[in-house]
């Protein structure tokens, strides 16, 4: 029985683990998919009279040409991990927000409305508070789709767009009336915006630390989003919401069997979700605008969704995601600058790398799937034989 019993483990192969497996084939996946996408791009650019040398490496030295460039690349960055990851909480309970736009703009007004009326909390006390603040107006607006899911079974997606519109129009009356600009000025304001925010309201800048200059606004937004992309990270692979979130995203059937409550689940992901899309707008408006200005619609929302895709809605593909679609954006100047290709390529080029990612990811899902099921059966197969090798030793000392 002994030397069956040890003849098992020599049977095996030595694994990798499970994580670094599948690690590694997102790796793979996400480069497989960056090659496809810039050979797709290069036939683009060689049909257009372009070298694909010359506008590759146009993008390239526009983000990394120097430490300014790719400052405003991570500066960037960091309302794009906010959004993608407030749209990646809800996928995870298979559910669609479409409604990010508008839950971060209306957080916009509610975290404006605390820097101006609540201005008499002293020192970084009130920077803190406009965070708060902005995280409990996007969970506010967010739980209008998820009540309204739950209690009449409305379709998230039909509800957040339509939400999207009553957001814009929300805030747009707002900046006209309660939070308007005052200083008028001549009889009129043609330049519709808030009141400045106090200076203790605004996220301070860390650029300066690098030698960047004062216009890049690289401010402590992109540690705050790498740290909340972390936070996330752990509540979907360590806490109860994210084993419960897994199993109604995979299977609600079973989860419900399971003793779930499928309705909780999807309002405490929707409420996550907006407090994530309250943090969006924290760059624009505390870090670079000291004021919240009549254009505040500036589609991170939406960008937030292909950001997502493209990081396969894991936290840590999200941020590399974020960082690459931030080269892209900033490589539009420069890419205008040097070449005769329009901007557009860049959008072109962000669509292809989307689809590209969704088709490798798939293909590397599946073959890794392969795997542990012929891992699965090998194993299987070896305990099978030593089973019977067990029997056949009991029979021997039997006789």
């Amino acid at each position: 029985m002994a030397a069956a019993g040890a003849a098992l483990p020599q049977g095996r192969r030595r694994e990798r683990p499970e994580w670094l497996e599948t690690f590694g084939g997102q790796v793979a996946a996400l480069i497989g998919a960056l090659l496809i996408a810039m050979a797709i791009g290069s036939i683009i650019i060689v049909l257009y009279g372009e070298s694909p040398i010359t506008v590759y490496s146009a993008i390239l030295e526009g983000s990394f040409g120097d430490k300014n460039g790719f400052g405003y690349v991570l500066a960037n960055a960091g309302p794009l991990i906010f959004s993608a990851l407030a749209v990646s909480v809800c996928f995870k309970g298979g559910m669609f927000n479409i409604g990010v736009e508008g839950q971060y703009i209306v957080a916009m007004a509610v975290s404006s409305w605390a820097a101006l009326k609540l201005d008499f909390i002293p020192g970084p006390l009130l920077m803190i508070v406009v965070v708060v603040f902005a995280m409990l107006g996007g969970m506010a607006f967010a739980a209008i789709p998820a009540v309204l899911k739950v209690k009449t079974g409305a379709h998230e997606v039909v509800t957040t767009i339509m939400l999207n519109g009553v957001a814009a129009s929300l805030v747009a009356w707002v900046i006209r009336g309660p939070l308007r600009y005052h200083d008028i000025g001549g009889g009129y304001n043609v330049n519709l915006r808030t009141d400045p925010f106090p200076d203790n309201a605004a996220i301070p800048d860390i650029g300066h630390y690098f030698g960047m200059i004062s216009s890049v606004r690289l401010s402590w937004v992109l540690p705050m989003a790498l740290v909340t992309a972390g936070i996330v990270w752990f509540i979907f692979k360590r806490m109860r919401l994210g084993y419960e979130a897994r199993a109604v995203g995979a299977a609600p059937g079973s989860a419900l069997a399971g003793g779930i409550s499928i309705g909780k689940v999807q309002i405490q992901l929707f409420l996550l979700s907006g407090a994530l899309a309250g943090l969006i707008g924290l760059q624009q408006l505390f870090a670079d605008k000291g004021m919240m200005p009549a254009g505040y619609e500036a589609g991170i929302g939406f960008l937030g969704i292909g950001v997502a895709f493209l990081g396969q809605n894991n936290p840590a593909g999200i941020v590399f995601a974020a960082l690459l679609w931030s080269v892209l954006a900033r490589g539009e100047t420069s890419l205008q600058l040097q070449t005769d290709v329009p901007r557009e390529f860049v959008i072109i080029l962000q669509g292809i790398l989307i689809l590209s990612v969704v088709v490798t990811y798939q293909v590397a899902r599946r073959r890794l799937f392969a795997r542990q099921l012929r891992r699965a059966a090998e194993d299987e197969d070896l305990e099978d034989s030593a089973s019977g090798a067990d029997i056949e030793g009991l029979a021997r000392e039997d006789r």
